[in-house]
């Protein structure tokens, strides 16, 4: 499995194009967006943030989520967009205005099999608050992928991206103080020269310690299941 990983998203997975561009008019048009960028949670670091979370009040060591990376979003992306303004398309108004209150699991159920369904409770912790309602209007509304389609894809990255040397280097390291620039190491090592300028570390302090909360990965826009 994790050479499929390496077939179809090491050798693309880190796209190009300047960072420097002024990002495009962001159009609402379904599946049309340059790139994929997917976020995932250590969820060990969120749960120190959002102790009161369902999720995180039943999270226990023998779990998936405990030494592993999981899924906050696959959010397709415009070139040059830093805020992510690429969402909602063809989304109600009705349904974005409970989704910006965050009333998630008021907002209408997803057409998901039993498999994906099942898999989400593994690797998005975060379903059982709605979080998988929110990030298909939000985001995954824009992909041109089904519902079952674009959770299909996103369970398959969070498993393949759980088999890498850099996700199980983190675990290894849980409760101790990485150096940013030996994370960004590890992952270069493992994907390739200038890799970690596709990778984005998101970092929360916690009662004074900085905490890896979030990595997010450029993707390409055309993965394939």
């Amino acid at each position: 499995m994790l050479n499929k990983f390496f077939s179809f998203a090491v050798g693309l997975i880190f796209i190009t194009f300047s960072l420097s561009l002024p990002a495009k008019t962001v159009s609402k048009e379904i599946g049309k967006f340059d790139y994929y960028i997917l976020a995932l949670n250590w969820q060990p670091a969120f749960c120190e943030l959002k102790a009161k979370n369902s999720e995180c009040q039943s999270q226990h060591n023998a779990r998936f989520d405990a030494y592993h990376f999981v899924l906050h979003g696959l959010w397709p992306n415009i070139q040059g967009d830093k805020r992510h303004n690429y969402k909602y398309c063809k989304v109600s108004r009705n349904i974005v205005k409970k989704d910006k209150k965050r009333q998630w699991c008021q907002m209408p159920q997803l057409d998901l099999s039993k498999e994906v369904r099942t898999q989400l409770t593994k690797f998005m912790p975060g379903s059982v608050s709605c979080l998988q309602r929110h990030e298909w209007y939000k985001h995954g509304t824009c992909s041109g992928l089904s519902e079952n389609d674009y959770y299909a894809l996103s369970n398959l990255m969070v498993d393949l991206f759980s088999k890498t040397g850099f996700s199980q280097y983190v675990a290894k390291n849980v409760g101790k103080y990485i150096k940013r620039k030996n994370l960004l190491k590890a992952f270069e090592q493992e994907f390739g020269k200038g890799t970690r300028n596709y990778l984005g570390l998101q970092c929360k302090k916690v009662r004074g310690i900085s905490l890896l909360t979030e990595i997010r990965l450029h993707l390409k826009k055309d993965l394939k299941m």
